[in-house]
């Protein structure tokens, strides 16, 4: 029976958990500066591939004769339909309420108010 690859990375964490407190702070941070610095040479790489694989000069011709023209014409005006000539209904007084009161019953002030 083969035995099984030991993991790399138990190396490194045995070496780890013997270093001191300021050494395990000095170490992870050089480590995830370490790994920022990939990350954007990474992001750097991509962006100047995309850039090179982008036609700019493209933008700056003049247009196909096909697509240089009078813009299109506006949409027809419709009129609008006539209006009805149904005779407004009166609504009924004692329901309507004044502007800015609440609906609701109205208070009764106590007897010591009045």
């Amino acid at each position: 029976m083969a035995r099984p690859t030991p993991d790399p990375l138990d190396a490194v964490r045995d070496a780890f958990s013997d270093l001191g407190t300021s050494r395990k702070a000095a170490f992870v941070l050089e480590a995830t500066f370490e790994t920022l610095s990939q990350a954007l040479a990474e992001t750097g790489r991509r962006a100047a591939e995309t850039i090179d694989d982008l036609d700019i000069d493209a933008w700056f011709r003049a247009p196909e004769a096909a697509d240089v023209g009078a813009p299109p014409p506006p949409p027809p005006v419709t009129t609008p339909p006539p209006a009805s000539k149904k005779k407004p209904t009166a609504k009924n007084p004692s329901t309507k309420q004044s502007a800015g009161k609440t609906a609701g019953p109205r208070r009764t002030p106590p007897a010591d108010e009045a």
